[in-house]
């Protein structure tokens, strides 16, 4: 059984082509800007004023069942992704419905932090046809200041993934004034230079869409007067990590 708190159909913005998500419980880190504050705890919770439960345990035959549904629109690149919250924190589950999916003929993306212990990765690795892997910010001590965690088993597991020849998508969140400064882009874009299995980086500029959820749930806000990235920033972002 694991904890899902949504299936989401249709997305093109995890992964190659036409997917459904599915979302785990549970995140390790506490990114000052997340957008998915109901995610972060590895239990069910209510909404403060509905009621509204986030979270319910499903079989991976039940989600399965959900993910097999959609197969006629995946196409050549679609398929199913496992996202959060963070899967690795239901290693067991994310893997026995990757493989499930597998099985199926479904291909397999995974969105990950990298903020687990390498068994997790190695228990998934054989399931998983691209790894989604986020990379926030290179420097330790900042990044522990953003996300409550440093980021060196986050950048092993990242080697390792690559050093195992893993697919990776690298996704960089960025939040003006927070991880933007040409330092920060200089350096996630030497070291994403020195991994040979990166197909694509992409940028995905800080957005507020999510604020609302954190009075839904009673979940204090750490970021809420950032301003969203103008067109500026983002072409100078993407320059910056030689995208064009």
């Amino acid at each position: 059984m694991g904890l899902v708190f949504d299936i989401k159909r249709g997305s093109v913005k995890d992964g190659p082509g036409l997917r459904t998500s599915v979302f785990l419980k549970g995140c390790p880190l506490r990114c000052v800007w997340c957008h998915n504050p109901e995610s972060q705890a590895a239990v069910s919770q209510r909404a403060v004023a509905t009621g509204e439960v986030c979270g319910r345990e499903m079989s991976v035959g039940e989600v399965l069942d959900e993910v097999l549904a959609d197969r006629p629109f995946y196409g050549a690149d679609g398929g199913l992704t496992l996202t959060g919250g963070e899967p690795t924190m239901q290693p067991d589950f994310a893997a026995n419905l990757a493989a499930a999916a597998r099985a199926q003929g479904v291909s397999v993306a995974l969105d990950t932090c990298g903020e687990a212990p390498w068994a997790a990765f190695a228990r998934l690795l054989p399931h998983v046809d691209l790894f989604l892997y986020d990379l926030k910010c290179l420097d330790d001590n900042r990044h522990r200041a953003l996300t409550g965690v440093g980021n060196a088993r986050i950048l092993d597991n990242l080697r390792r993934l690559d050093a195992a020849g893993a697919r990776l998508w690298i996704r960089c969140p960025l939040v003006p004034g927070l991880n933007d400064a040409d330092a920060d882009l200089a350096a996630l874009r030497d070291f994403v230079a020195g991994l040979r299995g990166v197909e694509r980086v992409e940028v995905c500029p800080y957005h507020a869409l999510g604020l609302e959820k954190y009075a839904k749930f009673g979940i204090p806000v750490r970021l809420d007067r950032t301003s969203e990235p103008t067109a500026a920033d983002r072409a100078r972002w993407r320059a910056a990590l030689g995208l064009g």
